[in-house]
């Protein structure tokens, strides 16, 4: 063999495939040697021309979405601020209302206490209603007695001393019915 017609070079050693796609970052040997081949002109201003429009897109997106955020983020803060203004109100409410329940228990216990007292008072005011009764019939009876005793009578009202347990009976009656009229007819016969 001449020179010439020299034996193709060996291709360098390649991975097998299993180990090409665990390894995907190790250079696998090729047949081509040269690089890419580089794009034509219109291609590269065309790119970038892709490339500030997309650019552009994203910095709209990404300010559309900080004012959607921000918005987002001001209406949970008056939300928040709303609550706690709520919170405060339901608060000084619920704490107005165990007040006025206190002061209810109270008044329900003091009202008891007005009504056991009053009971009290009414009870001894008909046992002094009736003491007072008894008193005028008593005063009535010695009126009536002492207008007819005279000074050189005294046996006339010894007399009558037994009889003032009937003429007391006598007088009870037309007394108790408003009829004092009767009541001195009554003991003058």
């Amino acid at each position: 063999m001449s020179q010439a017609q020299a034996a193709p070079p060996l291709p360098p050693p390649s991975l097998p495939q299993s180990a090409q796609a665990a390894y995907p970052s190790l250079p696998v040997a090729s047949n081509q040697t040269s690089p890419a081949p580089s794009p034509p002109a219109s291609t590269n201003e065309s790119t970038t021309k892709q490339t500030s429009k997309r650019a552009e897109q994203n910095r709209r997106a990404q300010r559309a979405f900080r004012e959607r955020r921000d918005q987002h983020v001001k209406a949970l803060e008056s939300r928040s601020q709303l609550l706690d203004a709520a919170l405060a109100s339901v608060e000084e409410a619920n704490r107005r209302w165990e007040e006025a329940r206190q002061m209810n228990e109270q008044l329900r216990i003091e009202n008891a206490n007005l009504r056991t007292a009053l009971a009290a008072f009414q009870q001894a005011g008909a046992a002094v209603a009736q003491m007072h009764q008894i008193q005028a019939r008593m005063t009535a009876v010695e009126q009536q007695q002492q207008p007819n005793q005279s000074p050189g009578a005294p046996k006339v009202a010894q007399e009558q001393q037994p009889q003032s347990a009937s003429q007391e009976q006598a007088d009870e009656t037309p007394a108790a019915n408003g009829n004092e009229g009767e009541a001195a007819e009554t003991t003058e016969s």
